[in-house]
């Protein structure tokens, strides 16, 4: 293409040729996604609906809608939304949540052998086996101990025989049994009997169920090895996860009812009786520890629980149903029902919710009447309108750079050379 036929195509599209002004008001729109905006008719890329035909309208920079006959047929319908006049009110600090059941970390003893030793007759076989306190779990053979048995019957003669500081000697020989694992019922019999034990008991130190049992009949043993562990679920923990919106006002020895659905109409009371620092990576949630009693051991560990935590009122607080709000994630808006008849969009700042109202901290004031009803139509038809107006200073942008270079056209003298036209 030379230089006129690009100055001949310019002047056909500045003149209307290649752009229809009457088409210029006139845009394509998808129903159901409004962000969705050409100028030529054609389907949604998003749902796959007929674009449906619109004409621009200028509007204020928050669009209102109008309510009276003369609105488009979306307008129309919002003669049928119902509205509420929000006042100020308490709003009670109530979470719904979920939580899950741990084991009382203050009530896990970790079981190790204190000498080293070849275990027999152990009586307990599996993870879940239920023991009492006092209750012989196994029996140890080791060197050490009856090494130092020996010396404590020892220093038992010399104090028998009237020997000076055999005393101390003895309650030195004690202790060294102590600390090598010797129950003080065994150590008892010890001492009446004068006789070295060579499978000495080892007694449970506490009630609860058996869990991690690493050992079986036979085995060598040392310090270092965790042999099982015995968990007392007479009381609990529940670890309650507590979002954001919430977060505010949560504080220790706030009441708590955990239910769970094992044991449906049955509920535990506690309260809150540590809050986690740091919060959840992913979620943001952060975790609140609640102490329940657990007598009849109904509710186990890794059970999932629902968490009701109660904080209080909060009072004189602005606020609307949650029905009213629309939140896309990015921005909180509601509709408010003008004086007029007409409706507007408004974006609102929100703060706490709770059993179905939402606080508003900015954006509405006492007394307007939001739309509980039919506000995403309404909201629809304001977006629609939006994107409308900004494709036509778009369009008008467009036809005002084209016409403007043709004020000065050039054209070709005889002798080849350009010449330039002022009109």
């Amino acid at each position: 293409m030379n230089r006129r036929q690009l100055l001949q195509g310019l002047a056909a599209w500045a003149t209307g040729t290649l752009f229809t002004p009457a088409l210029a008001n006139t845009r394509y729109v998808c129903p159901m996604h409004p962000q969705i905006v050409q100028d030529h008719p054609g389907t949604c890329p998003i749902c796959g609906m007929d674009l449906v035909q619109k004409k621009l309208e200028t509007t204020q920079e928050t669009p209102v809608i109008s309510g009276q006959s003369g609105g488009t047929d979306s307008a129309k319908q919002a003669f049928s939304v119902r509205t509420q006049r929000i006042e100020r009110t308490p709003l009670w600090k109530y979470i719904e949540t979920f939580g899950q059941v741990q084991a009382d970390q203050t009530r896990l003893r970790h079981v190790h052998p204190l000498t080293e030793g070849w275990i027999y007759d152990l009586q307990i076989r599996a993870d879940g086996d239920r023991v009492t306190a006092e209750q012989p779990l196994f029996w140890i053979y080791s060197t050490e101990l009856l090494a130092a048995q020996q010396d404590y019957l020892l220093a038992l003669q010399r104090q028998s025989s009237g020997q000076s500081g055999a005393r101390s000697v003895v309650q030195a020989a004690k202790s060294r049994l102590r600390h090598l694992g010797m129950a003080e019922k065994t150590l008892r019999t010890l001492t009446q009997k004068r006789a070295v034990i060579q499978r000495v008991p080892y007694l449970a130190p506490q009630s609860g169920v058996v869990q991690k049992l690493r050992v079986q009949e036979g085995m060598y043993v040392s310090p270092q090895v965790e042999m099982f562990q015995i968990v007392d679920l007479s009381q609990v923990w529940v670890q309650a996860q507590v979002l954001p919106l919430h977060q505010a006002w949560l504080k220790n020895g706030l009441t708590v009812e955990v239910s769970t659905a094992a044991y449906p109409g049955q509920h535990w009371e506690g309260r809150i009786d540590y809050i986690e620092p740091e919060l959840d990576p992913v979620t943001q949630a952060k975790s609140a520890r609640i102490v329940l009693s657990n007598e009849q051991e109904q509710l186990a560990p890794n059970m999932a629980a629902d968490v009701v935590i109660y904080g209080g009122p909060k009072r004189n607080v602005l606020a609307v149903p949650l029905e009213a709000v629309i939140d896309d994630g990015r921005q909180a808006r509601v509709v408010t029902r003008l004086e007029s008849g007409g409706f507007q969009v408004k974006p609102v700042d929100t703060g706490m919710q709770t059993q179905g109202w939402v606080e508003i901290l900015s954006g509405l004031n006492e007394g307007d009447d939001v739309v509980v009803s039919g506000q995403f139509l309404i909201d629809s038809e304001s977006r629609i309108q939006s994107n409308l107006n900004r494709m036509n200073e778009v369009s008008e942008d467009a036809e005002q750079e084209a016409i403007t270079p043709m004020d000065h056209q050039s054209s070709e003298g005889e002798n080849g050379q350009e010449v330039t036209h002022d009109h």
